[in-house]
């Protein structure tokens, strides 16, 4: 792995341990979830490091899946930037909702997911969103099942909900947030053409100016 790729994970390593935290914690201030054992506050103490993987992992998974879509492009500061408050206000908004306003609160993600993806899309953003919303809610079950956190409202698997709903929207953000530390997957090998006949071109046919050089050795040798 070249030095560039160390950089942009080392990057978004740093960047979903920063972000990832502060919006957990925003779940677990808001009594949303609960840590059995916390050590940063409310908080477990693999909190940071969990965020961090989930940011390198999606540095590498970006690089896949641009290709996989075609949609690879640049994305602008203020672009980058208002996903910030995007993804603080649905936290909020799921703080409040938690409980008897869980279906609510999913049915208004999956309304806003959808209204991003019909009138302010980029290419293959679909693709991230579906990604998120599988990975990321699959994720959060298995380290439930572990018993390392829970969550005070569950309806699912321990989950809320509305989380699959939140993820989706996640995934748009962490594609915009983390696109430009994704890690370019490797080049794909070239195939070179195939050799062809002595004297014919590489689809095995006779061309028309190998044919009438025949024709005039031949002729030669006749009148000879």
């Amino acid at each position: 792995m070249s030095r560039e790729a160390l950089r942009r994970l080392g990057a978004a390593f740093a960047l979903g341990a920063a972000l990832g935290t502060a919006l957990d914690a925003l779940h677990a201030y808001g009594d949303v979830e609960r840590y059995p054992h916390p050590a940063l506050g409310e908080l477990g103490w693999f909190v940071p490091l969990e965020f961090g993987l989930a940011g390198a992992v999606s540095a590498l998974a970006l690089g896949q899946l641009e290709r996989i879509v075609g949609g690879s492009r640049r994305w602008s500061g203020w672009e980058r930037a208002r996903e910030l408050p995007v993804l603080a206000g649905l936290y909020v908004t799921s703080v409040g909702a938690n409980g008897q306003g869980n279906g609510v609160l999913a049915a208004g993600l999956l309304v806003l997911v959808g209204a991003r993806l019909a009138f302010a899309p980029a290419r293959g953003d679909w693709a991230f969103a579906l990604a998120a919303g599988v990975a990321g809610p699959a994720a959060e079950a298995a380290i439930h099942a572990a018993g390392a956190f829970g969550y005070t409202e569950p309806d699912v698997l321990g989950l809320p909900l509305w989380l699959p709903a939140l993820w989706a929207n996640g995934g748009l953000a962490i594609r915009r947030l983390l696109g430009p530390l994704a890690v370019p997957p490797p080049a794909r090998p070239s195939r070179s053409p195939r050799p062809g006949r002595p004297g014919r071109p590489l689809n095995g046919r006779p061309g028309a100016r190998a044919r009438r050089a025949r024709l005039r050795t031949r002729s030669r040798r006749g009148r000879s």
